[in-house]
Parts: C-alpha cells; structure tokens; sequence
C-alpha cells in the first residue's frame, strides 16, 4: 500500500467564504465544469480569504517570501454547470510547519457539496530557496488572528 505523501490538515482554521458564477467556457462537451477549473475556485476562496484577513500575495512579496504552490488535490461529488452560483469555503489551517495549507469546498446553492480539496503552498525566497521556520511576519498574522481560529 502506498503512503500517503500529505497528512489531513490540522482541525484548527481560519474561514472566508467567497460566492462565483460558472461562465460559459468553464463548461465542457458533457455541460458541466470541466474538472479542472475547481482549482481556479479554490484560488478564488485563497484570494477573498487574502482580502479578509490580510494575507494576500502582495502582502507575501512585500516581506520577501513567495509562497509557490506545492501540493493540490480534489475530489468531485457533483457536478457544477453553467449559470450555478458556487459557494467557495477556504480555511486556513495553521500549523508549526513553514507552509499553507488550504482546505476548500465548493458547494451549490442548495448547500450540496460539489468538490472537496486540499492546497498547500510553501514559503521561499525570492530565488526559490526553502525557508524551513515560519517566517516573523506570518508569526504576528497568526498571533493578530488567534482569536478567530476555529476548534471544533
């Protein structure tokens, strides 16, 4: 059996919630959402969650970090299709790590879940150099935000 290369993210997160529309070209020859583009939703929840709390790339850059996407999975339970109005969920879940991890979900109006998945973004320098502890910046977001963390 193979092991499983990411661990579940810790129960512990920030949320932020963000509302798109499927266009007309995210639709496939089979009339749904052409699988791929539900990582474009997931950056879509990353970037609102960004706005909200003060996380957004810019922010990263402006310390000296960029945060490069290293992992993303997604599972599919139901598909989307033109003209549905898509709940995005994106929680942040802390953790001692150097690194991101998003946990997301895309639901319908109906509040069914459509997809369901996991990004998870390292820090680096500038030059693409691993930065192994937590940056101070990221410390102090983290410390700002405590107590807005969610534990269920």
């Amino acid at each position: 059996m193979k092991r499983r290369r990411w661990a579940d993210p810790p129960s512990r997160y920030l949320e932020e919630q963000t509302q798109v529309r499927v266009r007309f070209q995210e639709v496939d020859g089979l009339r749904i959402v052409w699988h791929g583009h539900y990582l474009t939703y997931f950056e879509e929840g990353r970037l609102a969650f960004g706005r909200r709390f003060g996380l957004e790339y810019r922010d990263v850059l402006e310390q000296g970090y960029v945060i490069p996407l290293v992992h993303a999975e997604c599972d599919y339970y139901a598909p989307a299709r033109h003209g549905d109005v898509l709940t995005v969920v994106a929680r942040l879940h802390p953790e001692a790590a150097a690194r991101l991890t998003f946990s997301f979900e895309v639901r319908a109006e109906d509040q069914r879940l459509l997809a369901a998945g996991i990004t998870v973004q390292a820090f680096t320098d500038p030059d693409g150099a691993l930065v192994l502890t937590r940056p101070a910046f990221y410390e102090a977001f983290l410390e700002r935000w405590a107590d807005q963390v969610v534990e269920p």
